[in-house]
């Protein structure tokens, strides 16, 4: 079966099961938690799990369209926090290239926009942050070298709950995946749902 025919199988059965209103707003979190979403676009989960539980939330959003809706819509909420940045597996000032409705440092096709980047470690110690209890992850193809810097150098470990949309379309996609899964596996992650290049989440075993 291809790779588009398996991802169609699993958007089906995403939608079936409603996971956008089920299992991506569903965790153990509180007006306590720390929840960060990386990509946030136009705030939609953002807003949705702010609604549900009240976290403290951090919101990373590159693209300056998408980061002016976000700061409009959350500008009166003092949870929130929100950075026109990247996360990349270095800090650099770098190229996203925007197609569309997505965007990524991957596809080199699209209007390229400069970017700055900085690591997950930059970014934790930048909001003085220790422990995360709730990471989405949906950066059209950029999650790939994010998560494997991640693991390298530990940082993966100062998160509760991950949640990630893997895309198909990046060199040895299928294998970076199953690579990423082994080392969440490796160190101390079980999955909690997962619908395969749709969208999956990891718990870290207590």
């Amino acid at each position: 079966m291809s790779n588009l025919s398996l991802n169609n199988r699993e958007i089906q059965r995403w939608f079936r099961d409603n996971g956008d209103n089920t299992h991506n707003i569903t965790y153990d979190l509180d007006e306590t938690s720390v929840v960060m979403d990386l990509g946030g676009y136009t705030g939609v989960w953002a807003q949705q799990i702010i609604d549900k539980y009240n976290p403290n939330f951090y919101i990373i959003e590159p693209l300056p369209q998408f980061y002016d809706t976000i700061v409009n819509k959350f500008n009166l909420n003092s949870k929130v926090n929100i950075l026109n940045i990247g996360v990349s597996n270095e800090d650099k000032v770098g190229i996203i290239y925007l197609s569309g409705d997505g965007s990524s440092s991957n596809l080199k096709k699209g209007t390229p926009i400069t970017v700055k980047f900085k690591t997950m470690t930059s970014l934790l110690e930048e909001w003085n942050l220790d422990t995360v209890d709730l990471l989405q992850v949906n950066i059209e193809g950029d999650e790939y070298h994010l998560l494997e810097h991640m693991i390298d150098d530990g940082s993966i470990n100062r998160f509760k709950n991950i949640q990630i949309q893997f895309h198909y379309g990046i060199d040895n996609d299928v294998e970076r995946r199953n690579q990423i899964r082994e080392g969440l596996k490796n160190n101390g992650f079980i999955i909690k749902f997962d619908y395969p290049f749709v969208w999956e989440s990891w718990t870290k075993e207590v």
